[in-house]
């Protein structure tokens, strides 16, 4: 099969198709969606990472034990759990100590015309929700795991760092909480587009700090961290969704001193993002910046890092 390869550098090549374990699907992949954390492996961020990069993804189940999954258009849950250890017990299979993470850790990814998925991984898809829109449940789930994490309720005044794709759709998740959001960004055409939909944004560059009970940092950017704390109320609460590839050094004095909560986020239920969007009308298609096939992956990803841009899918 044809596939995108990461090993110290992205090239597309033909490697052996997986072979499906028993309680497995094995899924024929009909478009894959480019991701911030991509970009943030390709530089490093999981050292030593070789092999087929790729996590938000839709395709067509091919083979399966259970026989209703065979032929349903699916997406599925990144983290492959072991079901056995200590996390596994508790229900928290995404924090599960001997886990792989499709496309990022120890699992080959969605950059490919095939991949294989535990059954239970798998999600099929509502035909009410097309291919393009359903990429977007992996990215839409972990949006909306802050409001799972995090009370937010109409009278906080809530700062979102960010106005990249996954900030745009945690916008429109925090928007149904009825919250006092503002939308923080250095793009002005980005902060437009949450503009259009009735919230209120700042650009970085005319942006005076101001306290607020919740700051969410999803920039991707280090300097966005160093905003939040200093944008937060004494007790308030900072969420964090980017991740770095660098480790950067900051003085925790203004956490301890102003008794900040700082709450890591990371994945969603693939369920509720699917009822959302079902239930919601988003602006997914202003989401999507252009489409490529697999063999113009480079394009696509020198594309997808331009800070003007949105999302770039990969049609496989």
């Amino acid at each position: 099969m044809r596939a995108l390869v990461f090993d110290k550098k992205l090239e597309v090549k033909d490697v052996e198709n997986p072979v499906r374990q028993k309680g497995e699907a094995l899924i024929k992949v009909s478009i894959a969606g480019i991701c911030n954390t991509d970009h943030e492996i390709i530089k490093g961020y999981v050292p030593g990472f070789s092999g087929i990069l790729g996590h938000e993804f839709l395709g067509v189940v091919e083979e399966s034990d259970d026989k209703d999954l065979v032929g349903k258009r699916v997406a599925g849950e990144i983290n492959l759990a072991c079901g056995a250890c200590e996390f596994c017990r508790k229900g928290l299979g995404r924090h599960c100590s001997n886990r792989s993470v499709l496309g990022i850790i120890n699992k080959n990814g969605a950059f490919a015309e095939y991949l294989t998925l535990p059954e239970p991984n798998v999600f099929a898809i509502p035909d009410s929700i097309p291919d393009t829109h359903a990429i977007f449940v992996e990215p839409l789930a972990a949006a909306l795991e802050i409001i799972e994490q995090v009370n937010i309720a109409p009278e906080h005044k809530v700062l979102l760092i960010g106005d990249g794709k996954l900030a745009l759709l945690i916008a429109f998740v925090l928007k149904t909480t009825g919250c006092g959001l503002t939308v923080l960004g250095k793009h002005r055409e980005k902060l437009d587009f949450a503009r259009d939909y009735g919230m209120a944004t700042v650009l970085f560059d005319d942006f005076t700090p101001a306290l607020h009970d919740i700051v969410i940092e999803a920039s991707g950017n280090r300097s966005g961290f160093m905003t939040a704390l200093d944008s937060v109320k004494p007790r308030g609460t900072i969420v964090l969704k980017s991740t770095y590839a660098e480790p950067f050094a900051f003085n925790p004095f203004q956490i301890v001193v102003n008794e900040l909560t700082v709450v890591g986020s990371r994945c969603g239920r693939f369920e509720d993002a699917i009822r959302f969007l079902q239930s919601h009308r988003l602006p997914i298609d202003r989401l999507i910046s252009a489409e490529f096939g697999l063999d113009e992956a480079e394009k696509a990803f020198a594309l997808s890092a331009r800070p003007d841009t949105l999302k770039v899918l990969l049609k496989i």
